[in-house]
């Protein structure tokens, strides 16, 4: 299994739109939101397998307290694991 990364940086007032969006996209391992300078704040495990709509719900009162944080940051950098498509291919069998 192979460790596909990348990092985005987001605005605070981004952040939620941001993840909501790639948690529909369904492609997403990991999500670890970090300080501009680098430092983790939070880290959600994403579970393959779970629908879009229950994700989001199980997910909304961590989306809460993101949006709090974002209140105190300006901006923030999230480091997106991404799922290998042998993994994904695994999972479906």
């Amino acid at each position: 299994m192979t460790k596909k990364t990348s990092d985005i940086i987001v605005k605070g007032n981004e952040l939620i739109d941001t993840i909501k969006s790639l948690i529909e996209k369904g492609n997403v391992r990991r999500l670890i939101i970090k300080k501009n300078s680098g430092k983790k704040i939070l880290e959600i495990p994403l579970t393959a397998g779970v629908g879009i709509g229950s994700l989001l719900f199980i997910l909304a009162p961590v989306l809460v307290i993101i949006s709090s944080l974002a209140a105190w940051f300006a901006e923030f950098r999230i480091e997106i694991v991404h799922i290998d498509n042998d993994e994904k291919n695994d999972e479906e069998t």
